[in-house]
């Protein structure tokens, strides 16, 4: 057996069945292996950066790692920014480096890269593999690595001078399932007794989650625990889709890519319950949001992300499922009272929050121009389950103003704020999840980064829907730079889209005009087909962000 075969037979025993890249003469070998059976999808891109993004998508809907296959320095550098969004995110992801062989490397000869440095700062585990020994003890620990504890983005690196050599006697390991979560950590007892008794002198608990609970599949056990308290619950970017915000209690994400009525849930709290959350930046408006003096109980799988910033009352590291089945065992032995002023409070955080887009819908202007609010319009009129996916601008904004609810989903590069990752999400999002609707949010600068991979779209038969907010600017920077004085570097022309569609075999509709956008996506959704709707939005519409938001840097 060669080493190739060897590698190909562990990620396949471990339940990967997703591969994606571009080939090389480096990972020929591997590529010619898949080809030869039928455990694995392959899917050849245009762009290494969008194979990256498929692969991020398939993993956060699945729990499962996909294989990200690139070919020498060049080929790694290309992927790497869709690296970086996937591993920021901490979505389990394995890189395959297939590389030049061993002396090229040690001459710096044509094509060689020391492939570990460029991702080293933010992949979770990174190994070489010198000898054909090494092989499958590198794959295990990737994927072990990948799906444990808190999920990550996992290297190996193989010379093909390695791939290529026969693995030699001895007997290989049976592969070992790869899905998060891998392990889960159980709390302290003593730590859920504390926030038990914190709770009960709680008035107004309000509950923070974030990817944690996603990849822990903790939404049945945190829906109940809120139901319990009847306490809000306030998302994050990556937790969306973990509880259906269609139910009362559960808001949509706040602070920085989020909405100024759904930060009030954490302002006016005497309680903080963070669970799976780091309380990042952008959840908490970097801090702005946290009631000074309240108790801030954290819970998280990772021990580094434990009171990073803020000083947690009371902190465990553990499993965020785990960890709430248990809260929510000793909550009903303790039968704690919901007073009445916090069922009138969660009531009134939903009439704000409903108030305050149905006020910002119907703020519409009328110009003779294509408004976002008719498109928001629309978007909240698809079915909960759809599954959004957005790119990085102003346009994220309106696209997360839908709720969104089990099996549904939200994908955005959260943390590092990529562009040119949106096309790439929805098209893992439609090949992990085929019969749900898919509606990629995504501005005219970002789909004009990813333009080569529509072909991969409709090639491979993965029937999105691309709402282009089509401004003919990069506008969430315009005014930024309009701030300092004169404008440039903001401002460009694009072709058709529409037209551009049909060249690339997917289909393409122009919404030029008020009122054409519910019957473009209606006509777009129900044809099965990879489309492409073209608005072209009012310039200088902007999205009801917050100030901090606005002014972010």
């Amino acid at each position: 057996m060669k080493v190739y075969e060897a590698v190909l037979e562990q990620l396949f025993g471990a339940g990967v069945t997703h591969f994606a890249g571009m080939v090389g003469s480096t990972s020929a070998p591997y590529a010619s292996a898949l080809a030869s059976q039928n455990q694995a999808r392959y899917v050849g891109i245009r762009h290494e950066q969008v194979a990256a993004a498929i692969l991020d998508a398939t993993a956060r809907l699945s729990g499962k790692p996909g294989v990200l296959m690139v070919h020498g320095g060049s080929g790694l550098l290309a992927a790497s920014l869709g690296v970086a969004s996937a591993a920021l995110d901490s979505t389990p992801m394995v890189v395959l480096s297939a590389t030049q062989e061993r002396k090229a490397m040690e001459n710096g000869w044509w094509q060689t890269l020391d492939v570990q440095k460029p991702v080293g700062d933010f992949v979770k585990f990174q190994t070489r593999v010198e000898r054909p020994d090494q092989a499958v003890a590198a794959v295990r620990g990737a994927l072990r690595e990948s799906v444990s504890g808190k999920p990550g983005v996992a290297q190996i690196d193989i010379p093909i001078d390695v791939s290529v050599e026969d693995l030699g006697e001895g007997n290989v390991p049976a592969p070992v399932k790869a899905t998060a979560p891998m392990l889960r950590p159980f709390p302290d007892p003593d730590a859920v007794a504390k926030v038990v008794d914190l709770l009960g002198k709680a008035e107004r608990p309000v509950i923070l989650i974030g990817g944690g609970a996603n990849y822990s599949g903790a939404g049945a056990a945190i829906l109940a625990l809120a139901e319990m308290l009847q306490a809000p619950v306030v998302n994050s970017p990556t937790s969306r889709g973990v509880l259906p915000e269609t139910h009362p209690l559960v808001l949509g994400a706040s602070g920085i890519i989020g909405y100024e009525p759904i930060g009030d849930a954490i302002r006016e709290a005497d309680l903080v319950l963070a669970i799976g959350s780091r309380l990042s930046d952008l959840q908490t408006s970097r801090g702005e949001l946290l009631p000074t003096g309240a108790p801030l109980i954290q819970i998280d799988i990772d021990p580094a992300a434990i009171g990073r910033e803020y000083p947690a009352t009371v902190a465990a590291v553990a499993d965020a499922k785990a960890f709430t089945e248990a809260l929510n065992k000793a909550l009903e032995a303790a039968a704690l009272k919901v007073p009445d002023a916090r069922r009138n409070w969660v009531v009134s955080l939903d009439q704000r929050y409903v108030a305050w887009r149905t006020d910002w819908i119907t703020s519409e202007p009328d110009n003779g121009q294509v408004q976002p609010q008719e498109i928001v319009a629309a978007l909240l009129e698809q079915p909960p389950e759809t599954i959004f996916t957005h790119g990085a601008g102003d346009h994220g904004f309106y696209g997360f103003m839908a709720a969104v609810d089990p099996p549904g989903a939200h994908l955005v590069s959260t943390r590092l704020g990529a562009m040119g990752c949106a096309l790439g999400l929805a098209m893992g999002a439609k090949w992990e999840r085929p019969d749900q609707p898919v509606i990629a949010c995504i501005g005219d600068g970002d789909l004009m980064l990813q333009l080569g991979d529509l072909e991969t779209m409709a090639r491979e038969r993965l029937p999105a829907v691309l709402v282009v907010f089509n401004n003919f600017r990069l506008g969430s920077q315009r005014k930024r730079v309009e701030a300092y004085g004169p404008v440039i570097g903001v401002d460009h022309g694009n072709p058709d889209f529409a037209k551009l569609a049909e060249l690339f075999e997917c289909r393409g509709f122009r919404v030029d005009t008020p009122g054409q956008f519910a019957g473009a996506l209606k006509e777009a959704l129900t044809s099965g087909e990879p489309c492409i709707i073209d608005v072209i939005v009012d310039p200088d519409a902007r999205p009801p962000r917050i100030e901090m938001s606005r002014e972010a840097r």
